[in-house]
This record gives C-alpha cells, sequence and structure tokens, in this order.
C-alpha cells in the first residue's frame, strides 16, 4: 500500500512529462490515444524481441509484452524506470535507463523497435533513427516511430515535426516506411489509425511512420562522434531560427511605429486635428474594422 502510494505520488508530482495510460489521473481520451497507438504497433510484435525506446512509466512495453516474446524498455529518467520496473515488471519485460541514440545494446538486438513521440524531444534525430536501424535485424528488423503533426515548437519539443520532416529522418535509414494517421476516436472526422492521406498529411493530429529495412551501410562507425556533431548542427539551427523570429517581431513594431509615425505627419500637415485623433483610435480597433465606424461616426 506504501509503495502504491509512492507510486501515486511520484506520477502525480511529475504528470506534465509522464504518464501512465492505465492510471484514472489522466483523462481518459487521453489514456485512450496513447494506448491505441501501443495497440496498433502490438500487431507487429508476436513472438519478437521487442525495445521499447523512451518507455516512460512502462504501460506501452506491458501491452506489447503480452505477445511479444522479451521487451525492453528504456528510458532517459532513472525514476520512470523505477516505477516501470514496480508497476510493470515481468518475467518476459523489463526496464533500464538509456537513451535512444546511444544505447548499450550490440548490433542487430531486436526484431522491432517502438519509439512513440520520442523524436521531437532530441537535438539529434537522425541520431536517433540511425540507432534505431543499428539495432535491428538486419532482415526482417522494423521500427513504429510516432510524432506529434505541426504542433509547433513547446517547452519540450526541439523539432516541429510534420510528414516532410519525418521523411527526412527516416529515409535515409530505411529502404521502405510507411505513413499512418492517428486522430482521436471521439473528436475527429477521421478517428483512429489508418494509412496517412499525403494528398492531405495535415489532416493527421499525430503520425506513424513503420520503416523496413535497415540500411545497414548508412550506420555510422563512430556513433558518438556523430550525435555530438548532429546536436551542435541543430542546436545552432534552432538557435539562428530563434534569432530570425526575434528580428523579425522587432522589424514588424518598427515598420508599424514608422507608419504610425508617417499617419501622424501626414495628418498634422493638413491641420485634421479630429481625424489624427481617430486615425490614432480607430485605426487598429478590431470594433472599427468589424462594424465600419471612425472617423465619420465619432466626428458626429
Amino acid at each position: 500500500m506504501d509503495q502504491c502510494r509512492d507510486s501515486d505520488s511520484w506520477l502525480s508530482a511529475n504528470r506534465d512529462l509522464r504518464m501512465d495510460a492505465n492510471h484514472p489521473m489522466f483523462a481518459p481520451e487521453r489514456r485512450q490515444f496513447h494506448l491505441d497507438r501501443y495497440a496498433f504497433a502490438k500487431g507487429y510484435c508476436a513472438d519478437k524481441t521487442v525495445l521499447d525506446g523512451a518507455c516512460g512509466t512502462g504501460y506501452g512495453s506491458a501491452l506489447l509484452a503480452g505477445c511479444a516474446a522479451s521487451v525492453i524498455g528504456i528510458d532517459m529518467s532513472q525514476e520512470s524506470v523505477a516505477y516501470a520496473t514496480k508497476e510493470y515488471g515481468g518475467e518476459n519485460v523489463s526496464f533500464r535507463k538509456a537513451f535512444v541514440e546511444l544505447t548499450p545494446f550490440e548490433d542487430n538486438s531486436f526484431d522491432v523497435i517502438v519509439s512513440f513521440e520520442t523524436v521531437e524531444h532530441t537535438l539529434c534525430p537522425r541520431s536517433h533513427m540511425m540507432e534505431i536501424a543499428r539495432l535491428l535485424t538486419p532482415e526482417e528488423g522494423l521500427a513504429i516511430v510516432s510524432v506529434p503533426n505541426r504542433w509547433g515548437l513547446t517547452e519540450q519539443h526541439f523539432l516541429d515535426f510534420d510528414l516532410a520532416l519525418l521523411r527526412d529522418v527516416t529515409t535515409p535509414f530505411f529502404s521502405k516506411v510507411e505513413y499512418f494517421r492517428q486522430n482521436p476516436q471521439a473528436h475527429h472526422a477521421h478517428g483512429g489509425i489508418a494509412p496517412l492521406l499525403l494528398k492531405n498529411p495535415a489532416d493527421a493530429q499525430c503520425i506513424i511512420a513503420v520503416c523496413r529495412g535497415p540500411k545497414k551501410e548508412n550506420v555510422a562507425r563512430d556513433r558518438y562522434d556523430f550525435v555530438r556533431e548532429e546536436t551542435y548542427q541543430v542546436a545552432f539551427a534552432r538557435h539562428t531560427d530563434y534569432l530570425r523570429a526575434t528580428y523579425r517581431d522587432k522589424l514588424s513594431l518598427s515598420k508599424r511605429t514608422v507608419d504610425r509615425l508617417r499617419t501622424v505627419a501626414s495628418v498634422l500637415s493638413t491641420g485634421g486635428r479630429t481625424r489624427l485623433l481617430n486615425r490614432i483610435l480607430f485605426r487598429s480597433s478590431p470594433r472599427a474594422q468589424r462594424t465600419g465606424k471612425g472617423e465619420q461616426d465619432t466626428e458626429c
């Protein structure tokens, strides 16, 4: 009972970053959305050796273990690993601390690797996919990866994934990739998981990639150097994006200020003080724009 309370307390304190889709403290629709993804992956895992990359609290690893020969879940958080071991550890499912980009496992160790909602949290997405390709068996190895689709950058997301970016990081390391869309069952016209319609990829809350044929020839000999180089490249690229966005915001503000000053100068030159006041007050007024009211109504 004490252990249960300890687990619940830890989960509650970390609920913004960690979730257990079997725990009632989380919204049912959110829980089902995550469970559906693992149920989809389970169809590929019968009698397979499986790695669950960034397994979090371990609920998904346990679900896969229902049909797999064995499942190992890895996560960067030792606390998550401890929770998963206590709540979901079993005869054919175990957990350990490791990063997906640099794992301690030998080449060709797994038949299936699952990594859901992970790669957007890293500064080295290609290293992420390369390590998965390294770990998979050469002939039948299969990876199932999911990303949020065009959610934007957040406090936790270093990259804003869409179909194009997902292709960029998967195709160098896999010879065949199938894409699926996932939407909530209850609140979307195209709920559930189904093949992605390439003519309208935006119609997907998340995109799932099923990757086959790992390209072993593209796996770098020095994994550590590859990760370091990519991390620096992406970090500098993100910093450049930030600087450009900041510059655009400042430029936009400057342009608006100059436009307003030009308006003031123009009106003053004609001596129209009342019109000046109205232009300043109503030029950017949403209500004035909607109703069409402005200088004429006010002057009356």
